[in-house]
């Protein structure tokens, strides 16, 4: 799964639960697993890059990009978390 894929995720789940209609068990499960799978994705990335900065020496332009990356995923975390809550608080 990419970057990009993460993103789509996100903004369907987003549109899910902000369409007005109320959603199915099935469907809140659904999303609610989809969530936890990207926010547990999310994490691994963010903890690998941080044990690549830690572990081996990295120029500047490097760590740059791995910094980049670890807030893209950080962002890309929470704003999956606020999905998260907003799924548990959809229950009939």
């Amino acid at each position: 799964m990419g970057i990009r894929d993460f993103i789509q995720y996100l903004s369907e789940h987003r549109e899910r639960l902000s369409d007005g209609r109320e959603l199915s068990e099935a469907e809140r499960g659904e999303i609610l697993r989809e969530a936890e799978t990207m926010v547990g994705m999310m994490d691994a990335a963010v903890r690998q890059l941080e044990s690549v900065m830690k572990n081996r020496r990295v120029n500047l332009p490097e760590e740059h990009a791995l910094r980049f990356a670890q807030d893209v995923f950080l962002y890309l975390r929470e704003e999956e978390e606020k999905v998260k809550v907003q799924a548990r608080k959809t229950a009939p």
